[in-house]
C-alpha cells in the first residue's frame, strides 16, 4: 500500500510540473523562440497523458487514444529538443 502512494506522489508532482511548463509555456511566447514554447507545450502534454491516467480512473476506450497523444508528443519533444541543440551549435 505505501509503494502506491509513493507513486501518486510522484505522479501528482509530474502532473504539477506539466501545469508549470504550461503557465510558463503560454506566459512567454512572445518573448522565447517559438520551438522553446512547442518544446514546454510537447513535454507537458507528454507528462499529462502519461500520469493523468494513473491517478485516475479514465474509461477504457479512452486508454489507447491517450497514449497515441503521450507518444506522439513525447516525439515531438525529442525533435524539437534535437533542433534546439543544432540551433546553440551553429549559432
Amino acid at each position: 500500500m505505501n509503494a502506491r502512494k509513493q507513486a501518486d506522489k510522484i505522479a501528482y508532482f509530474f502532473i504539477a510540473f506539466a501545469v508549470y511548463l504550461l503557465i510558463r509555456a503560454f506566459s512567454t511566447y512572445l518573448i522565447i523562440p517559438l520551438v522553446n514554447v512547442l518544446l514546454y507545450v510537447s513535454i507537458a502534454l507528454s507528462l499529462l497523458a502519461s500520469n493523468v491516467p494513473r491517478v485516475m480512473d479514465i474509461p477504457l476506450h479512452y486508454a489507447y487514444p491517450v497514449r497515441c497523444v503521450e507518444y506522439f508528443t513525447f516525439c515531438i519533444a525529442i525533435v524539437c529538443f534535437i533542433a534546439l541543440c543544432i540551433r546553440h551549435i551553429w549559432l
